[in-house]
């Protein structure tokens, strides 16, 4: 009864921290707030070009004075379109567009179809009138898309809370052309103005602007033979450009220049490219003139990458009150990384204007202040290279994860024949330890600049580490196989919990990781490394506990299992909601059966018990710090506060259909089937074995319960689905692998010396 009462009175002063830790947030002075703010959109230019490939004077001096960040644009899908990008502005919140209507914004007096007037086509669609500006054709549609997202977008987000804080509006934009030769298609809009989208209202009205052909010139030499007319946008920029106004400017030649690619050939669109960028700084430059430093803002972001590769687009950011260094926001909580949804909440921080609940996305705010801009560029620059050639590299390594298990299933199959060779168990031991060793491999190579050296240096470098840790394993267990296979679980632990607390240096830009053109996380564990930490933590806390006897061996696996839980949870370190959700209940029925207490119905309300205990505290840590740099934890119980329990079960409905989806997208799906055969073989086929590895290790079977929870809620309460499980079955595969050999009922295993495992495992190498 007293255990009850202290848990009960522990739980009411969690609820009690909760509710009065909230603070305030204190808001900057009113001198250092923006009265204006210029967005100029630089569409599908990517760091590494303004860094390296094309001259933008313009540009690079203002880069070299801004606060900037990579600026991942991934939206409901991670190929993101101009629309998809503009909208996600809009919304504060991943939205999409509808490719064949969402470039159709016109003013409102513009002929569209036959005798008939944009306005007039609008009120047929709307049933509102509309007498001036510029209004979107496609905002019906549009909206039907979203409602079918799971992402709860309130289109026009940016807009309203500009027209309720007395902010103007305005866009002034044109990628519009086509080909004389190529009919119009069904797919696509004829128009390219989705730049409108950024600041319409939810009613699909922006209240000034030009969108208009009367922007564009002739020019036979550029792409449609059109391009922007300079005179004429910096003249519709001015007649908008008034106290209290946020104007959107688009550098619609390198929407034209993009568009045009499938039409010229490889040399001739770098030139393409290369002068629609040097007029979009001509542009840039200006449109700066027209700009006070003292109480204006200027954004420069790029709202989509170019479609021939999904690259960091750039955001640079000048504000009153706001020093040159490396932006971060909440949602990242990286110096240098920047989601797209932030870019609203961004605008109207700089304004003063309170973020509308429904926006996802945070302000940003400077992080890292130090090394020069050329280094910060540098930096950016490099990252989003890693990027690109981590993303080459995720489908190999998942790839060679799933093979690896497979082979060590039909080797397991093969060699415990009577008839098969000795020494080919003794490779299947080896090699085990090896593919042991090879998701660890996958981070340690991220210690070295291999996405400067290419494929084959990289695999090499893969493959040489996991057979250098395959010998290691073997060397520490020459005395007891347990040992070895221990070090093989721990060494992933400690790796990736070090990892974690230093910032992730290893799993930023990591095949089994994440990156920040992926823009899942950007600290804390990936899901991939959690489920290897996951995996290798509840099968390593019984063998430790074994490992070192008694009282105390068992403590100290609770032990591991604790230190996990608080890495994985803190909000300092990441708050991986989902990690925490499935980790507690399945460390915590680990941890009862460890030190011998009886399961019952108690035993499930404790393991509940904890779990809210749990999510509580670390809930109240995360609310305890300032709004802007809270966590998934903080962020979604100020949505459903805000907005009701609606917005957590949009979040619950999300992840069960990416899960589902995994299931019939991700190669990690084909690790069940190999799970499952191993399992069956081993249960129908060779049950003494099975026994044999229980007697040899007590509590294994503690781990495997552990495992199998585990991996059922991982999978449930991550949105990386099937990918769950097929990480921890690659863990639990070459264990059984290992163990399979070193306690063989038909001959004990004679111990294998150093030199022995090192031959064996170098071979493999």
């Amino acid at each position: 009864m007293k255990r009850w009462s202290g848990a009960t009175l522990a739980a009411v002063a969690l609820v009690a921290v909760v509710v009065t830790a909230r603070p305030t947030a204190a808001g900057a002075g009113e001198s250092d707030r923006a009265r204006r703010v210029l967005v100029f959109s630089l569409p599908f230019v990517s760091w590494e070009e303004l860094q390296d490939t094309y001259d933008a004077p313009n540009l690079e001096r203002f880069l070299h004075e801004a606060a900037i960040a990579g600026l991942t644009t991934r939206s409901e899908r991670r190929a993101t379109k101009l629309a998809d990008g503009y909208l996600t502005i809009s919304a504060g919140t991943r939205a999409m567009g509808d490719p064949p209507t969402d470039g159709d914004a016109f003013g409102v007096d513009e002929p569209f179809g036959r005798d008939t007037t944009a306005g007039e086509v609008f009120f047929q669609r709307t049933g509102r009138r509309v007498s001036s500006g510029i209004v979107s054709l496609a905002l019906p549609r549009v909206a039907d898309v979203n409602r079918r997202l799971l992402y709860d977008a309130e289109l026009g987000a940016l807009g309203i809370a500009l027209r309720d804080a007395g902010v103007d509006r305005a866009v002034v934009a044109n990628a519009d052309g086509r080909q004389p030769d190529t009919p119009p298609s069904p797919t696509t809009s004829v128009y390219h103005r989705q730049a409108a989208l950024s600041l319409i209202d939810a009613r699909g009205r922006l209240p000034a602007g030009k969108v208009d052909d009367e922007l564009l010139e002739r020019a036979p030499d550029w792409p449609y033979g059109v391009r922007l007319d300079l005179d004429a946008v910096e003249q519709a920029f001015t007649d908008v450009w008034r106290d209290r106004s946020v104007v959107l400017v688009e550098a619609s030649d390198l929407v034209r220049a993009d568009q045009y690619r499938g039409y010229s050939s490889p040399s001739r669109r770098e030139v393409l490219t290369g002068q629609a960028l040097h007029r979009a700084d001509r542009l840039f430059g200006r449109l700066l003139e027209h700009i006070d430093p003292e109480r204006d803002a200027v954004f420069v972001v790029g709202p989509a990458h170019a479609a021939r590769q999904i690259t960091l687009a750039v955001l640079a950011v000048k504000a009153p009150g706001m020093e040159p260094g490396l932006l971060r926001s909440a949602t990242t909580r990286r110096s240098g990384f920047v989601q797209l949804i932030d870019v609203a909440p961004s605008i109207l921080d700089v304004l003063g204007i309170e973020r509308p609940s429904s926006m996802e996305g945070r302000p940003v705010e400077v992080g890292d202040t130090g090394g020069s801009a050329a280094d910060r560029r540098e930096m950016i620059t490099d990252a989003d290279l890693a990027a690109q050639f981590r993303d080459m590299r995720v489908g190999e390594i998942q790839t060679a994860s799933v093979l690896f298990a497979a082979a060590l299933a039909v080797w397991a199959f093969f060699v415990f024949r009577r008839s098969v060779a000795r020494r080919w168990r003794d490779w299947l031991a080896a090699a085990a330890l090896c593919v042991l060793g090879f998701a660890p491999a996958t981070f340690l190579v991220r210690a070295l600049p291999v996405h400067d050296w290419g494929f084959v240096p990289y695999w090499i470098l893969v493959v040489a580490i996991s057979g250098a840790l395959g010998a290691l394993y073997h060397r520490i267990g020459r005395e007891r196989f347990v040992d070895g296979l221990l070090a093989a679980l721990l060494v992933p632990v400690a790796l990736l919990c070090i990892d974690v607390v230093l910032g992730t240096p290893l799993q930023f830009n990591s095949a089994l990781g994440y990156s920040p053109t992926v823009a899942g996380r950007f600290v804390g564990f990936s899901n991939p490394a959690y489920a290897l930490v996951a995996a290798s933590t509840v099968l390593a806390a019984p063998l430790l506990a074994h490992r070192i006897g008694g009282q105390r061996g068992k403590w100290c696996g609770v032990g591991l299992l604790a230190i996990v839980i608080v890495v994985d949870g803190a909000p300092f370190w990441g708050s991986d909601v989902g990690g925490i959700l499935s980790m507690v209940p399945a460390f915590g029925v680990t941890a009862f059966l460890l030190l011998g207490w009886r399961l019952r119905w108690q035993t499930v309300v404790w393991c509940v018990l904890a779990l809210v205990l749990a999510i509580i505290g670390f809930t109240a840590l995360d609310l305890s710090r300032p709004s802007e740099r809270r966590t998934h934890l903080g962020r979604l119980v100020e949505q459903v506060e805000d907005n009701g329990l609606r917005d957590f079960v949009l979040v619950v409905q999300r992840k069960l259909a990416d899960n589902l989806g995994t299931l019939r997208g991700s190669v990690w799906a084909f690790m069940l089937p190999i799970g499952l055969a191993l399992g069956l073989w081993l249960v129908l086929r060779a049950p003494h074995r099975l026994r044999a590895m229980r007697d040899a290790v007590p509590g294994l079977q503690i781990g495997g319960i552990g495992l199998a929870i585990v991996a059922l809620l991982g999978w449930a309460l991550n949105d990386s689905g099937v990918a769950i499980p097929g990480v921890m079955l690659t863990v639990a595969i070459a264990s059984c692998a290992f163990l399979l050999v070193r306690t063989d009922p038909d001959r004990a295993a004679p111990p294998v010396d150093a030199a022995t495992a090192l031959d064996q495992a170098g071979a493999l190498a």
